[in-house]
């Protein structure tokens, strides 16, 4: 009863269906890198961080943040800042500005004379806290990001492909989580430059934790698999990928709902800090149970499908069996000898044959001999 109710949906079946879906969002991803861009944060720009407290909440709808956003963005272009400066308000009393500056000292200055615009529309306003990161340190922070991220994925795909070396296809295995890996990055990616969500440290440590979740909830599905291969040894390789993906589904579901609910309760109760952490942990952490799923595992059967009809065009034909055509003998009828053979002559008849030939007896056939008389001396 468990066996038809497993193999009732054919996951396997509709792998084209799956791919598509996820180069489309893959591509969509790239499209918003490229045409939208990083909302680079101060941890790989460099700069100032100020924060400014209202006594109260001035903001409880996104239409009020963007009025009281645009006000101060208005007082602040009074003061021929370095640069724009981008400003955000969190929680509804909260002021946010970020500023590009290359000195420690310039961003001392810049925060007094910013406060003292802010009084004269904001009396009660406070000063929260101020941060502040050089260039050297933005640009160091970018390439330790770049590496530890081409690392990672470097020594996953290792691990799987020595860790799968069944039916001789572990490179096979390896190349569906390096594809499922890329989705996960990319649908990431692509919604962070969409929603310009910032990126700082923080979206990196993000990055690496959906690959990370990603790879463990695939290598769950490949040893399932891997487990069916023995166990299993009469099956096609297509539906023991199947079976193997019904067995585990209830799993990766139940642990991304589980994960799931601890980032909405971050995101509902959660600082301003940590929100753009959470969403996008969300974000990938989904990406990520549907690429382990839909993608990792029926990409490997495609891929051996496609390995499979390769070698065979490689092969020579083989060459076609000819069967030895029986050597057709004639057959001899041997007579009983005349008067004639008795005196010593054997009288020759021809023999019957398919092709009507006489056949004579052959040089080293003996000939009968005449018994000899005796003398009498």
């Amino acid at each position: 009863m468990t066996m038809q109710v497993t193999e009732r949906f054919d996951i396997v079946g509709k792998t084209k269906i799956w791919l598509g879906a996820a180069i489309a969002v893959m591509l969509l991803g790239l499209m918003g890198l490229f045409v939208r861009g990083f909302n680079l944060g101060l941890d790989f720009t460099g700069g100032a961080l100020y924060q400014f407290k209202f006594p109260e909440k001035v903001a409880t709808t996104p239409r009020e943040e963007v009025q009281i956003a645009s006000e101060v963005r208005s007082m602040l272009g009074r003061l021929n800042l370095p640069s724009q400066p981008v400003i955000q308000i969190a929680e509804g009393d909260t002021l946010l500005i970020r500023l590009k500056i290359q000195s420690e000292r310039e961003s001392e200055r810049w925060r007094a004379e910013i406060l003292q615009a802010l009084r004269q529309k904001y009396p009660k306003i406070e000063e929260a806290g101020t941060e502040f990161i050089g260039s050297v340190v933005g640009s160091e922070l970018t390439r330790s990001a770049i590496l530890a991220t081409i690392f990672g994925l470097v020594l996953v795909s290792l691990f799987i492909w020595f860790r799968y070396q069944i039916l001789g296809a572990g490179w096979l295995f390896s190349l569906g989580a390096l594809f499922a890996l890329a989705h996960d990055v990319l649908v990431l990616v692509g919604f962070t430059a969409w929603s310009q969500i910032e990126v700082n440290s923080s979206f990196i440590a993000a990055l690496l934790t959906v690959a990370g979740y990603s790879v463990q909830d695939t290598v769950v599905i490949y040893d399932r698999i891997r487990e069916n291969l023995k166990v299993r040894r009469g099956w096609a390789f297509e539906r023991i990928v199947n079976y193997s993906l019904l067995e585990t589904m209830s799993r990766s579901i139940n642990t991304s709902l589980t994960t799931a609910f601890a980032l909405w309760a971050i995101l509902l109760v959660g600082g301003v800090a940590v929100k753009p952490l959470a969403f996008s942990l969300f974000i990938g952490i989904t990406a990520g149970t549907y690429s382990s799923i839909f993608i990792a595992a029926p990409l490997v059967l495609l891929m051996q499908r496609w390995w499979e009809a390769k070698a065979a065009l490689k092969r020579p034909a083989a060459a076609p069996v000819r069967r030895p055509v029986p050597e057709q003998r004639p057959i001899l009828r041997v007579t009983t000898p005349t008067a004639e053979a008795e005196a010593g002559e054997v009288a020759e008849k021809p023999a019957s044959s398919p092709t009507g030939s006489i056949l004579r007896p052959s040089a080293t056939t003996p000939s009968p001999r005449k018994p000899r008389r005796k003398r009498r001396r």
